[in-house]
């Protein structure tokens, strides 16, 4: 056999092998379909927990969340009215779904808590009044601290609605206010509803408060002027602090914006007026360091380090000072609480340097010994931590002062750590006048002036107003 034929005849065989192979496979190998993705979707309807409702609407919004999270919209200016836009469609579907099983009047009141934020979220505000109702009439009419505590309950279940219910807060709130007989009582009702309709932009509702507080605060005898519960309200900040807001907001942030255009002095002196005239003290009283020098920040870490070439608060430029704890952001102690740790002031600065480039933002950090659960270590290595975990938001141009925190000891066998207030903690709080701690934020204008440390939502606008007005207006 010659050698061509020789390869033909192999040739031939390979190829009838083949043949055969595939054959068997075709015959013993089913038919390829596409990859069915099987049904995900949550079974609410089936639940028969109000806990499982609520952590069903705590996953769609989480998501969306997320989704925000991605899409950066923590750049856009603060929308004071996002507590008044409809909830998410889908977040409304299914709380309808879950909920439909749970009917009023038969439905447990031991759920109380649980079944009226879930009757919002399903848009069924008919049943999360009669549900209310029907908690507060389960109480005996003698017991008027256990109905005050379901009201505040409920009242706090409608602000933080989406959207927020306000009628119905304000309905409850009014009703507690005129069933005390006790002024300082209803002084303090009002103060809770104003700032909640003042913080979510509901400027006709925070205003119909302030103008109900300041009367019961013009009835006031000089007795609960000077009484502990008085001089205590609002986080000890004091009574007459919170007449002086109810003040503000009867003349609205237009007028306090006004007069920043004009001048720094000018604003000074409208507070100092308004001050005055809600309280009747001298204007130097007001209680809030309004027209202070900025003090220089001292630190012992500076990042970048060419930061400390020149004085912070830096002169001829607008400046926001952030206090930062790290400590206390990452109080729990865990990657993710790490992660988010103040995400929420850390976020807003972030926001106001983007919009605007000129505004020189300065973060002022402090050690404490530790970093979340590391062994004890150098101020300088908890210093660099401390940046690597503000590196995480991406601030642009932001720089870092961390200072060394002087600490003592107590005796053995205790031997904590105790800190000790640091320069900036002692300087910023300006001569005792004005509480600071994390999370404290300052704005100074070119000059180096406080301007704001108080109204945060309104921060862009006085940002805004500083970096636009006239020369002569400095």
């Amino acid at each position: 056999m010659t050698a061509t034929v020789l390869r033909a005849t192999v040739s031939s065989r390979w190829h009838l092998a083949a043949m055969l192979a595939l054959a068997v496979v075709a015959v013993a190998a089913p038919a390829q379909t596409s990859f069915q993705w099987p049904d995900t979707t949550a079974p609410v309807s089936s639940y028969t927990q109000v806990d499982e409702c609520l952590a069903a609407i705590a996953r769609v919004r989480a998501a969306k969340e997320r989704q925000d999270a991605a899409d950066w919209t923590d750049t856009l200016p603060f929308d004071r009215q996002a507590m008044l836009r409809p909830a998410l469609p889908a977040v409304t579907e299914i709380a309808t779904k879950c909920a439909a099983r749970f009917t009023e009047p038969t439905t447990n009141l031991a759920d109380f808590s649980r079944l009226l934020p879930l009757y919002l979220a399903a848009s069924r505000d008919s049943d999360a009044a009669r549900l209310v109702a029907r908690r507060i009439a389960a109480i005996p009419a003698t017991n008027a601290l256990a109905r005050a505590s379901v009201a505040d309950s409920a009242f706090d279940a409608y602000i933080h609605a989406r959207p927020a219910r306000f009628g119905a807060a304000e309905d409850i709130l009014v009703h507690r206010a005129h069933s005390s007989a006790n002024r300082l009582e209803r002084m303090t009702i009002y103060n809770t509803l104003m700032r909640a309709t003042r913080d979510a932009g509901d400027s006709v509702r925070a205003r119909r408060a302030a103008r109900w507080l300041i009367a019961v605060a013009d009835s006031l005898t000089r007795e609960e002027r000077e009484s502990e519960t008085f001089q205590r309200m609002e986080d000890d900040a004091g009574g007459r602090y919170v007449v002086y807001e109810a003040v503000s907001v009867l003349a609205g942030s237009g007028a306090i914006l006004d007069s920043l255009r004009k001048s720094t002095a000018a604003l000074v002196a409208l507070e100092r007026a308004t001050w005055t005239n809600a309280t009747g003290e001298r204007p130097e009283a007001l209680p809030i360091p309004l027209g202070k020098q900025a003090p220089p920040i001292t630190a012992d870490f500076w990042f970048p380090g060419d930061a400390a070439r020149t004085p912070r608060p830096t002169r001829g430029h607008v400046s926001l000072v952030l206090f930062i704890d790290a400590a206390e952001c990452m109080l729990n102690g865990t990657t993710e609480d790490a992660a988010r740790g103040c995400a929420a002031p850390l976020v807003n600065a972030r926001r106001l340097v983007e919009r605007s480039p000129e505004v020189e933002l300065t973060i002022v950090a402090q050690t404490h010994g530790f970093f979340m659960y590391l062994q004890p270590m150098s101020p300088a290595d908890e210093a660099e931590l401390i940046r690597q975990w503000l590196d995480t938001y991406h601030i642009p141009r932001m720089a870092i002062a961390v200072t060394s925190t002087p600490n003592w000891r107590l005796p053995a066998p205790d031997s904590r750590r105790v800190n000790k207030p640091t320069a900036n903690d002692i300087n910023y709080a300006f001569d005792k006048t004005w509480k600071t701690g994390n999370q404290s934020l300052f704005l100074f204008d070119q000059q180096g002036i406080l301007v704001n440390a108080w109204h945060y939502q309104e921060m862009a606008d006085y940002i805004d107003v500083l970096l636009h007005r006239t020369t002569e207006a400095n």
